[in-house]
């Protein structure tokens, strides 16, 4: 009896063992079954939509009224697909590949100007510090006029690019007209890689300010900021002006890298999560590459886009620096690259990046592409569809909240020109008066860049003759309009002649920051970015 009671319950717990095991089977296989129902069906739809669009293609190839380029109608299939997923998911051709490779890595081999084509000649805005062209001494305000023997009269831009970029080591010859100088100036130049500088321009507002301005995020980014970061500190830098404005992003890994150069160890920069959680990764800051923590705010305005964005949003939610200017793009979705067997690329979204407190940036686009881009601003104050914004806190406890974009903590607007001022700076025109209307009689002074900058004026004569050169070219504008914009113009004829009588670009931008209301406001509110940033000392 004491036998076959102690065997009765294993009897039962083996039964009942079995029973789960038939139980859980039978679940498995129902799973398995619906799963594989799902695959097949969206094998099946895959199929069937694919049968749809190889039968058009095939009726077009046999019955439409001309023979048609069935590679360009591919990509053109290819494209619309893409087009109705996202703003930011696209084809990118084979023939698009080198420009857009050359941007993302930050250099190509060639002579190192940038340039304009202005009255049908390739008119230097100023040639890129360090290549064949500086070392050579061109200068801003040059025209070629020749290449290789050829006259360049009526050039295009793409046929520039076929003719002065070439492989390093290589010889181009040029014939340059410079004003001043009587005869053509004859050059043969060699070409060598040239660097596409992210980083426009860095100085010292003054004695304790830095200034740098960031236009993408290549691949030389984070180092060039290295470079710059060292100069001004050496310089007496104990406070930075980051200057996001207009930058329209890049790569992610360079966002967070220059996050990390502002940010201690140890504190997330950004997360980005996918559909299926292949595409999840949390990026984190490093205490090997962090500067000094001086005080630091960072502009944006509708402009600034994805990776300006992500630095932008880290600096706020983690109480680093302030943001100043207006609400940034919205772009808070990732794409990643696929090559296609005939080298043409795919740009595809797969995951959205939260900040470090978990805000998603990313504005609507359910209205089409137009509406997405043209919207370049949206009031923070706004409510979502869903209703309330969501509050969300930063290191230091400040409530921040979830919009379309970064939201600044100080609103500052840039300064309105109108759509007459607009075109002028578009076609160049303020740069050709400087360089033809300003510069022959312009007498350098011997103290040099520094007296320029502080006591030399624009008068209103020389405002009236921009004027009269903006007549003469068929201005589709009543020049009434640029009077609204007296003290803009004449500052920005100001910075055109600083470039053209020294040659350099730098001076360019600090002329230009003087009469930037942003960066002029911004300096004053280095105290409430210090109090934000205590969280750090």
């Amino acid at each position: 009896m004491q036998d076959k009671s102690e065997n009765t319950p294993r009897t039962n717990r083996s039964g009942n063992r079995y029973r789960y095991r038939i139980v859980l089977i039978g679940i498995l296989a129902v799973v398995v079954i619906w799963l594989g129902t799902r695959l097949v069906i969206a094998a099946g739809n895959i199929i069937s939509e694919s049968q749809k669009i190889a039968a058009i293609m095939n009726l077009i190839s046999k019955t439409y009224v001309e023979k048609p380029d069935l590679k360009r109608l591919s990509e053109g299939a290819i494209e619309g697909m893409l087009k109705r997923l996202d703003p930011h998911s696209m084809y990118i051709p084979l023939k698009e590949q080198a420009m857009i490779t050359e941007r993302d890595i930050g250099v190509f081999e060639g002579i190192g100007i940038s340039f304009v084509i202005q009255n049908e000649l390739i008119t230097v805005i100023a040639p890129i510090t360090g290549t064949p062209a500086e070392r050579l001494g061109i200068r801003s305000g040059d025209r070629i006029i020749e290449i290789d023997a050829v006259s360049a009269y009526g050039i295009t831009n793409d046929e520039v690019f076929k003719k002065l970029r070439g492989p390093k080591g290589t010889t181009v010859k040029v014939k340059v007209l410079r004003e001043g100088v009587p005869e053509p100036i004859d050059l043969t130049i060699v070409r060598d890689k040239i660097p596409i500088h992210s980083i426009w321009t860095s100085f010292m507002l003054n004695d304790s300010t830095g200034y740098i301005l960031i236009s993408q995020f290549t691949k030389t980014t984070t180092q060039e900021l290295d470079e710059v970061l060292e100069e001004l500190e050496t310089e007496g830098m104990t406070q930075l002006i980051l200057d996001l404005r207009n930058n329209g992003g890049g790569r992610l890994a360079q966002a967070v890298w220059i996050a990390d150069r502002f940010i201690p160890g140890g504190h997330t920069i950004v997360s980005r999560v996918g559909r299926n959680g292949m595409d999840d990764s949390t990026y984190t800051s490093s205490d090997a590459v962090t500067h000094d923590l001086f005080d630091l705010i960072v502009l944006i305005n509708s402009g600034s886009a994805s990776a300006s964005e992500i630095v932008a949003g880290a600096m706020q939610d983690l109480d680093r620096g302030l943001i100043v200017g207006t609400n940034s793009f919205g772009k808070g979705l990732v794409q990643s690259q696929k090559l296609l067997r005939d080298g043409g690329m795919i740009r595809l979204s797969t995951a959205h990046w939260f900040t470090p407190s978990g805000r998603l940036v990313q504005r609507p686009y359910d209205k089409g592409r137009g509406e997405y881009y043209a919207v370049r601003y949206r009031d923070p104050d706004e409510v979502t569809e869903e209703g309330e914004r969501e509050a969300y806190k930063t290191l230091g406890g400040r409530t921040v909240y979830a919009s379309s974009g970064i939201s600044p903590d100080v609103e500052i607007e840039s300064g309105k020109i109108t759509g007459a001022t607009a075109k002028l700076l578009s076609d160049r025109t303020i740069f050709e008066f400087a360089r033809t209307g300003m510069l022959p009689g312009f007498e350098a002074s011997d103290q040099g860049f520094a007296v320029f900058r502080d006591d030399f004026e624009v008068t209103d004569d020389d405002l009236e003759s921009l004027i009269e050169l903006s007549k003469e070219k068929d201005f589709e504008y009543p020049p009434e309009l640029l009077e609204k914009d007296r003290n803009y113009l004449k500052s920005q004829i100001k910075a055109e002649l600083a470039q053209l009588i020294w040659s350099n670009r730098d001076y360019y931008y600090i002329i230009r920051t003087k009469s930037d209301t942003v960066v002029q406001e911004a300096e004053k509110l280095f105290d409430e970015a210090r109090e934000i940033s205590s969280v750090w000392r």
